[in-house]
């Protein structure tokens, strides 16, 4: 599961990008850079946190995506 910041978000949707980002998984770490090429343009993403959240019946992983990138997800 991906979660945005507002920021990120904000560009994601302006640039239709939620689809690419929506398939990363478990082996991305905080501070990973997460580059999306689009007609040329490259968009750069930042991992800022992982969570995991634990329900009654299911766990799954959160990644928290920032734009624009910053060193070290910060």
């Amino acid at each position: 599961m991906v979660a945005l910041t507002a920021g990120a978000e904000r560009h994601a949707g302006k640039h239709a990008l939620a689809l690419a980002l929506s398939g990363l998984g478990r082996d991305c770490a905080v501070g990973d850079l997460v580059s999306v090429e689009q007609n040329g343009t490259r968009h750069d993403f930042s991992i800022i946190r992982r969570r995991w959240i634990a329900g009654d019946d299911n766990t799954a992983l959160e990644l928290t995506l920032d734009y624009p990138a910053r060193p070290g997800g910060r």
